[in-house]
């Protein structure tokens, strides 16, 4: 029935759910190489920020300041600007800062998990308009055989193949994603916990 039809022949005999799969499945995949690269380049910077910080609190140095292109130096910078508000007030801004650098880390993961979930049922709709176009098509014809629906229904199938094909890949990078904001968020927090006691040495020292 399909044979010798290419890729985007057999894409054609989908109809118009196909083409906003399709654009559903570019989104999908921009969203990805795109966050593949910031948490990529999220984890090379933790672990340059965190040695290089580590240096310079132990050499008394002002260790860094908000203009830092560094998740934790930004971290820092909101606990050490609140030094002299006492222990809670620089775990709660250094707290918020994480939170912040959680919520970037996370950016349109949402999207994903949204294309994921609702790609099914585009493909199912499109599978239904087929089913009942082909069905209209025999009805006008006047023949009652199988074979003459059965190129339509296929066509109509097309659909929701091209459904779970966007939706496969999205749902399992929506999932991994999610998890690795999870982990880098608790590293990120593990790593500044590390400097909440420099910070409240440098306020006493100050105040000394």
């Amino acid at each position: 029935m399909f044979e010798g039809l290419g890729f985007f022949d057999l894409l054609m005999k989908g109809g118009p759910t196909v083409w906003v799969l399709g654009l559903f499945s570019l989104i999908s995949i921009t969203i990805m190489l795109e966050r593949a690269w910031t948490y990529r380049n999220f984890r090379a910077s933790l672990g340059a920020s965190y040695s290089a910080l580590k240096s310079k609190v132990g050499s008394g140095a002002t260790p860094c300041s908000e203009a830092e292109p560094s998740a934790l130096a930004r971290v820092y910078s909101s606990g050490y600007a609140s030094r002299q508000e006492g222990r809670d007030e620089v775990l709660r801004s250094m707290e918020l800062a994480g939170r912040s650098e959680l919520a970037s880390l996370e950016r349109y993961v949402g999207i994903i998990g949204t294309i994921g979930s609702t790609a099914p049922f585009i493909g199912l709709f499109g599978t239904v308009l087929g089913i009942i176009h082909a069905f209209g098509e025999m009805g006008g014809i006047g023949a009652a055989g199988p074979a003459a629906v059965a190129d339509g229904i296929a066509e109509a199938l097309v659909a929701t193949a091209a459904g779970l094909f966007v939706a496969v890949p999205a749902v399992i990078a929506y999932n991994y994603f999610v998890r690795a904001a999870a982990r880098n968020a608790l590293e990120l927090e593990a790593r500044a916990a590390e400097f909440v006691a420099p910070i409240l040495r440098s306020a006493s020292n100050n105040t000394d």
